[in-house]
């Protein structure tokens, strides 16, 4: 084979791990998912979870960064007696021994691939123990366990790679495998005929004109084109995938379009924005349970002006678009 020949192999072979990779990369969202248990009796160590038991709260902690408090544990209602279990991936960014840390009230322990690097176990106040491991360069699976018995509770993960000055888990190095798929809702875009004035019944058979990702619903009003397309009147979305609840709860969701919309959550219609209307918001409210469920929202415009927004709230949360890293499809 010729020189040149061997190169271009070479380079095809890069490009082709690097797709790999990248494709690999796109899987994972930052920060770890963190699961949060009520626990029913007094803690003195690590607790047995049945398969069965759902978490009080889930969701996406960033780091693990919670200095010693006898309030409330950050974000949740929880003041003793419970557990905590983070899990994702920690992105090592060269091959070397690794100094972990785990600073905690009461247990904590940490396993990487899993191995348990730190046991720091057993009821007692905010102190540090470490561990020291050899990683090579790349994604690494984590597990971090953390119980509180009562009084104060922290919990605190940090690292020393070799040659550097200990501090934090950066959230730059921990992931999750997003669940359920990949970020954001599939969206399929359907012209519909002039003249139209409320959602078409198109037979299953029916292909979309235009299938893409959008990361969340936020499309202010306008008389251009929809954003990306060439829609502009006489065009309806239907937006599928999952949306995932942080915790048990009640949450109001709210629908704005121009002209009607409407949502569906585990099959069942929560809001109604139907008819050709100005950019008008409709909300519902509905108890959901921590975790996945399956989500639909339709959108049709009729002429002139074309909007639609998706945004919820509850006594946690702050009323907002529903966030890209809480839609999957």
């Amino acid at each position: 084979m010729k020189r040149t020949q061997l190169l271009l192999l070479a380079v095809l072979l890069a490009a082709s791990l690097a797709a790999v990779t990248a494709s690999a990369a796109d899987t994972l969202q930052s920060g770890l998912i963190g699961r949060y248990y009520q626990m029913p009796d007094s803690l003195g160590d690590f607790p047995t979870i049945p398969a069965s038991q759902k978490p009080s709260v889930e969701r996406v902690d960033k780091d693990i960064n919670f200095a010693s408090t006898l309030e409330a544990f950050p974000g949740t209602k929880l003041v003793d007696n419970f557990y905590v279990k983070w899990t994702g991936v920690i992105r090592i960014p060269n091959d070397a021994k690794y100094s972990f840390y785990l600073e905690s009230d009461d247990g904590s322990r940490l396993m990487i691939d899993g191995k348990e690097v730190i046991d720091h176990g057993g009821t007692h106040d905010m102190t540090e123990l470490s561990g020291r491991v050899e990683l090579k360069a790349g994604d690494h699976e984590i597990k971090v366990e953390f119980f509180d018995a009562e009084e104060d509770a922290g919990c605190i993960l940090s690292w020393e790679p070799s040659g550097k000055t200990k501090e934090v888990v950066p959230a730059t190095m921990l992931f999750h495998k997003a669940a359920g798929g990949e970020p954001g809702l599939l969206a399929e875009y359907y012209r519909t005929e002039e003249g139209a004035e409320d959602f078409p019944d198109f037979p299953a058979s029916k292909a979309p004109d235009l299938k893409r990702v959008d990361k969340n619903i936020n499309f202010e009003s306008t008389q251009d084109n929809w954003p990306g397309t060439q829609f502009k009147d006489f065009f309806y979305i239907r937006w599928t995938g999952s949306i995932r609840v942080p915790a048990d709860g009640k949450y109001t969701f709210f629908l704005e379009s121009d002209d009607g919309s409407r949502l569906f959550i585990d099959g069942k219609q929560l809001v109604d924005n139907g008819g050709a209307h100005g950019m008008e918001e409709v909300a519902g409210e509905l108890q959901l349970s921590a975790g996945e469920h399956a989500l639909k929202i339709e959108f049709f415009e009729k002429d002139i002006d074309a909007g639609c927004k998706f945004s919820w709230k509850n006594e946690k949360i702050q009323k907002q678009i529903v966030p890209a890293d809480v839609l999957s499809h």
